[in-house]
């Protein structure tokens, strides 16, 4: 996303505000921070939003509540001004006692009293632009989805906000996304200064960018998607057999396998390969 988008933008002849990526990782922790540049003010700073995600086996309320201020205070700091901030929490699945108490919550309550004790995202800070994220979901792809959607929604509301103080109808982005091109919106802001220009370039790049990899994922889901539904009948006759094999080595060296167990195994493979 730097090298694409980011390094032509704000790391040229014009201006020099971004001169490296700035992100932070720590794969022990399960914790990425990076920094997406948004504008520039008059004093010349750019302005970043900060996002962080921090990824759990599985999560609850207390997890959160003890990681959360750690992860409200910078790894690392750009140069500039951190203006809006997102903190994700991804997890692969909620820990039993949280299951536990939304099905007594359920059974008690209701939706209404389950929805209460749900993990939801939340406002971490009274500025406008600090939100909590929470993610809960065993396949990566859809969780990362749900992000990108995140920040896809935001970058899309700060363009339309961006165009609104320049006295712009909103109409005119919504067009831009019909046509899939920027030179006409572009077109209309040559009246104002070479920075917002620029900044406007940057808010649509980084946009097109986030609905390409959204796109990217769209069409992964929808691979795997297509490969369960071929490889679950499989799965199903190789439980048959191991359960036949399974039956008729109970009173043998399990180390000494049946061959035509095996060989039965072996068929249904190939036959499913074939096809």
């Amino acid at each position: 996303m730097y090298r694409r988008v980011f390094e032509p933008n704000w790391n040229n002849s014009m201006f020099a505000n971004m001169r490296k990526p700035y992100i932070y990782y720590d794969f022990e922790q399960g914790i990425y921070e990076f920094y997406m540049p948004t504008n520039i003010d008059g004093a010349g700073k750019l302005h970043f939003w900060r996002i962080i995600i921090k990824c759990y086996d599985e999560i609850d309320k207390e997890s959160i509540q003890s990681r959360q201020i750690d992860l409200q205070t910078p790894y690392t700091r750009p140069v500039g001004i951190i203006d809006r901030e997102t903190i994700c929490h991804l997890a692969k699945t909620t820990t039993q006692e949280t299951k536990k108490t939304l099905r007594e919550a359920w059974a008690h309550g209701g939706r209404k009293e389950w929805f209460k004790n749900l993990l939801r995202g939340f406002q971490h800070k009274k500025q406008k632009g600090y939100f909590t994220l929470i993610v809960v979901h065993e396949s990566p792809e859809i969780a990362i989805k749900r992000l990108l959607a995140l920040i896809y929604n935001f970058s899309k509301k700060g363009i339309v906000g961006f165009l609104k103080k320049l006295k712009l109808q909103s109409w005119m982005f919504e067009e831009y996304l019909n046509k899939r091109h920027n030179s006409s919106l572009l077109m209309l802001v040559k009246k104002f200064s070479v920075t917002i220009q620029h900044i406007l370039k940057n808010l649509l790049e980084t946009f097109d960018w986030v609905k390409m990899k959204l796109k990217d994922l769209y069409a992964e889901i929808g691979r795997q998607n297509v490969q369960k539904t071929k490889i679950q009948p499989l799965l199903k006759e190789i439980r048959e057999v191991v359960d036949v094999f399974r039956r008729e080595n109970s009173l043998r060296n399990v180390d000494v396998p049946d061959p035509p167990i095996i060989k039965e195994l072996m068929v249904v493979l190939e036959r499913k390969i074939r096809k």
